[in-house]
């Protein structure tokens, strides 16, 4: 039985096109990726393969693969592969010239560049000098990435593939990523990754469709020279389902075969000579790319015939130096073939060669681990952690850690102790937002500690411990002030201080109360007395944070952030230095002043990315800029960002956050039952109400109970948020607002009257602070007097509110309510005025229930109106003329110079169409529109 490649490929016209087109954009210097994706031997790689191939302009080709074989722990393994192979094409002396004098951040990678920098910069330093060299290269001839087996890929690879797509910006640069995704379970990595960068208007997808029956018979035709029987080509096309792997595999085996796959799989090379059957072992148990000079000494012997053997079977592929076994299922079945004697030799030989040349790998690790050798597999875990430290890999660190900590035996010894391992497992956990992973360390190694010989470590892990239970679920205050309680004043003030600073956080978020004033100032008054930034940056935050949530007004708070930013800054604190731009944020918003806001918290997400710092801050900056985007009525816009940050799984309280901006859209959208689910999602727990998303949540559980008619449930939970107000003197000043507003509403129904809800409204008006510093409580202020009062003036100076306050949904409720109060004194022009203005509004956010209100009201009054509804499946007219001029064919930059609008600015509406229109590429985009009549 021989090996049967077909020579051409066989129907993939379209792709093949779509990514010569992706190419001719990308020398254009518009940014493109394109992401390949199929089943396991579907073409991805021979598509790839052929379709660069055929590129003009003679561009450089640089690919990398990710590694099966401890894919967890092995840190940029494609990048390493692609800066490798420019190191080979443009040499050492021309790749140090590119790059920064004086040290850089890529040594870490290739020691034959230079020294690593005196002070390490983290992932902004090591992102912008892979993105800097790529763009140079593109500089002087086009470029094609190409990354493969991207459901391998390590979580750093990831992250640095996500910034390169979203900042090669107009560099000539095509990035081609493949991926096998039928096989990835719910929640997987790359599922989430490939989730959220379908929905870029800048990423092409390609999903590798199987064969159909007359494909088949092309692809029997090409392998064996003729026509196949009919007969034949049907029976191979049921049997492989159109796979052309398998279908290779049926060919050479015959059709009527009775064999399963891994036989099939494993047929194809029965008759291999022993010493090619050995190599092709040997480079399954490596688990992925094997240079050659490795494989040889692997061998003990030279290896050129089998490998040429291989090669002209088809059955191993060439990547520069490196040797590859041509597909996964192939190395799968090769491998689950050994005997478990053979299996552990191998590994064994291959640990001794990697570690006889002094590497420190993942993939040494799991060499000896495989081979039975848990002592060795150990201190070579415990070095790879190291070196993915110096690297900025910190999920790939707290991998390897884990895998140390699993390994570890009373007798091993490594040099340190396993409470040491456990806590550079916490720190590490804690700058990648791996929350429960890094309690459950913190909690290990707190056991191990002695707290009175060792007050000051022990306060240290409590502090961070404290801190991730926050995120998780608003908790962790009692850690703090245990450690509080360890650090007396006078023995580590720059410690104290900041263990003040995040008992002060943790308290704000979960249990706010006027302790938490006072262990913010206490922590300010102490880090003004020793002038350490450290312990200024997070104590500014704090009474900043402090300020934002009470009553300082929004000028205070943003003075704070900026002086915590500062300290922050300088003593390298990524993370309270995002967090001073989340809440700066927010200040401006309240402000009155949300397109800064916008602008700024998005600035902030680009720079959590840079940092590595996306799971950790980046989800609740995205939280807040969604609650910005909310009330200037950008509400899809809003969803899309939520979705992007939910997809990178954030710990669980910034998840409950991002869900309850999701649920605020759907109770306005009338869709009752995802707003439930959002609702029922959130990780809050049974008390946490008196916690500061609990009691943001009551509001919009108040509004979904009104909407399903349950008027008395409303009224319990309004009671429920006056009890946790009572024991809550520092309310959320804009948690209070939109209670009291749903209180107003409440009261207004026959049954809120009937419960006597005033005079809890009332209750909460008390609650809010001066107006003049807040506009959105002057705006509810003036909607309560409107209420009261019931006349036009009360109610339009309510409208001239919510205009200055920025909130679209509340203005056109309000309009509503003015329209009502100018029927009463018979004023039909002006009802209408106001109807029509809301009526504009509600189709532009797609709200139902706003808009059956307004139209109740148009019917009870008897006016004339007619109301325009949205173009199909919602889009706006703005979309449908962009999406008319999508379907031509033309690119965003041409979209933009037709309608005099940036590139950019179509980038986003392109977004917006697919995720409307439910579809993931442009060629859907335009199927759909056809089908359903938006392009007549």
């Amino acid at each position: 039985m021989g090996a049967a490649v077909s020579p051409v490929l066989i129907n993939r016209r379209a792709e093949l096109a779509a990514l010569r087109g992706a190419y001719e954009r990308a020398r254009t210097g518009e940014p493109v990726t394109v992401l390949v994706s199929g089943e396991a031997g579907i073409g991805k790689s021979r598509l790839v393969s052929t379709a660069v191939a055929g590129f003009d302009g003679d561009p450089m080709v640089l690919t990398g693969g990710c590694l099966e074989l401890g894919a967890d722990g092995t840190p940029w393994a494609p990048f390493l592969a692609i800066l490798r192979n420019l190191l080979r094409e443009w040499g050492p002396d021309r790749l140090a010239a590119a790059l920064p004098s004086g040290g850089t951040a890529l040594a870490g990678w290739l020691p034959e560049l230079s020294e690593l920098p005196e002070r390490p910069a983290g992932h902004v330093r090591l992102f912008g000098e892979v993105l800097g060299l790529l763009a140079g290269v593109a500089a002087e001839r086009p470029l094609v990435l190409v990354v493969e087996d991207l459901h391998w890929s390590d979580a750093s690879s990831r992250e640095l593939l996500v910034y390169l797509v979203r900042n090669l910006g107009t560099s000539a640069v095509l990035l081609i990523a493949t991926t096998r995704t039928g096989e990835l379970p719910s929640g997987h990595p790359t599922r989430q990754l490939l989730s959220e960068l379908g929905r870029r208007a800048e990423v092409v997808r390609l999903e590798l469709a199987p064969l159909g029956r007359q494909e088949v018979s092309e692809l029997l035709a090409a392998l064996d020279g003729r026509a196949p029987h009919a007969l034949t080509s049907s029976e191979i096309h049921r049997r492989s389902s159109g796979n052309p792997l398998f279908v290779e595999a049926l060919y050479a085996s015959g059709a009527d075969s009775s064999e399963g796959l891994t036989e099939l799989l494993l047929g194809r090379v029965t008759d291999l000579s022993p010493a090619a059957r050995k190599v092709l072992a040997m480079i399954a148990v490596a688990g992925g790319a094997v240079p050659d000079d490795l494989l040889s000494e692997v061998a003990g012997e030279p290896v050129d015939d089998a490998v040429r053997e291989l090669i002209e079977r088809h059955q191993l592929a060439v990547l520069d130096t490196d040797y590859v076994i041509r597909h996964d299922l192939i190395r799968e079945a090769v491998y689950g073939a050994l005997l478990p004697g053979e299996r552990r030799r191998l590994h064994a030989r291959f640990a001794s060669v990697i570690e006889a040349r002094s590497e420190s790998s993942a993939a040494l690790a799991e060499h000896w681990r495989v081979a039975g050798q848990p002592d060795k597999a150990l201190m070579a875990a415990w070095q790879a952690a190291a070196t993915a430290e110096r690297q900025y890999a910190y999920d790939e660190q707290l991998n390897l850690l884990g895998r140390v900590l699993e390994l570890w035996s009373d007798s091993d010894d490594i040099g340190v102790s396993r409470a040491t391992v456990q806590e550079l497992a916490v720190a590490a956990a804690y700058a990648t937002g791996r929350s429960h992973t890094g309690v459950e360390h913190a909690t290990a190694a707190l056991a191990a500690i002695d707290p009175v010989a060792e007050p000051l470590r022990v306060a240290r892990l409590l502090r961070l411990r404290g801190l991730l239970r926050c995120r998780i679920d608003g908790s962790g205050s009692d850690d703090l002030s245990r450690a509080v309680e360890l650090v007396p004043e006078g023995v580590d003030d720059v410690l104290r201080s900041r263990l003040l600073s995040g008992l002060a956080f943790t308290e704000l978020v979960g249990t706010p109360g006027p302790e938490m004033s006072r262990h913010a100032a206490q922590a300010l008054d102490l880090a003004e007395s020793i002038g350490d930034d450290q312990a200024l940056a997070d104590a500014r935050l704090a009474v900043g944070g402090v300020a934002l949530h009470t009553d300082g007004g929004p000028g205070v708070v943003q003075e704070l952030m900026q002086d915590a930013r500062r300290a922050a800054e300088a003593c390298g604190d990524h993370h309270t230095y995002l967090t001073s731009l989340q809440w700066e944020g927010r200040a401006l918003a309240d402000a009155g002043r949300p397109e800064e806001a916008v602008i700024l918290l998005e600035g902030a997400e680009q720079q959590a990315e840079q940092w590595g710092r996306m799971r950790a801050r980046g989800s609740m900056l995205a939280q807040n800029r969604a609650e910005v985007l909310i009330s200037l009525g950008r509400w899809d816009e809003a969803l899309e960002l939520v979705d992007n940050a939910l997809a990178d799984g954030p710990p669980p309280w910034y998840e409950a956050s991002l869900r309850l901006e999701v649920a605020v859209i759907a109770v306005r959208r009338g869709r009752y039952d995802e707003a439930a689910d959002q609702l029922a999602q959130m990780a809050v727990p049974p008390s946490g109400a008196a916690s500061e998303v609990g009691l943001q949540r009551l509001p919009v559980q108040m509004a979904l109970a009104v909407g399903n008619d349950d008027v008395p449930a409303a009224d319990r939970l309004l009671a429920e948020a006056m009890d946790v107000m009572s024991d809550w003197p520092a309310a959320d000043v804009v948690v209070t607002a939109r209670l009291y507003l749903a209180a107003l509403r409440l009261e207004r129904t026959t049954s809120g009257r009937r419960r006597q809800v005033p005079a809890r409204s009332g209750l909460v008006r008390k609650r809010l602070p001066d107006s003049d510093r807040w506009p959105i409580v002057d705006a509810v202020l003036r909607t309560g007097d409107a209420f009261e009062a019931g006349t036009v003036a009360a109610w339009d100076a309510a409208v001239d509110a919510w205009r200055t306050a920025y909130d679209v949904h509340e203005l056109a409720l309000t309009l509503v309510g003015g329209a009502a109060a100018a029927l009463r004194s018979n004023n039909k022009p002006g009802a209408r005025r106001r109807l029509d203005e809301a009526r504009e509004i509600g189709i532009q956010l797609s709200a139902p229930p706003l808009l059956a209100e307004i139209d109740e009201l148009t019917q009870r009054a008897g006016l004339s109106a007619v109301r325009e509804e949205p173009a199909a499946h919602g889009l706006t007219e703005r979309e449908v003329v962009v999406l008319r001029t999508l379907a031509r064919g033309l690119s965003n930059a041409e979209i933009a110079r037709e309608l005099f609008v940036s590139p950019n600015t179509v980038a986003t509406h392109v977004a917006r169409i697919l995720r409307k229109l439910g579809v993931a590429t442009r060629t859907e985009a335009t199927a759909v529109a056809h089908r359903t009549g938006l392009l007549d």
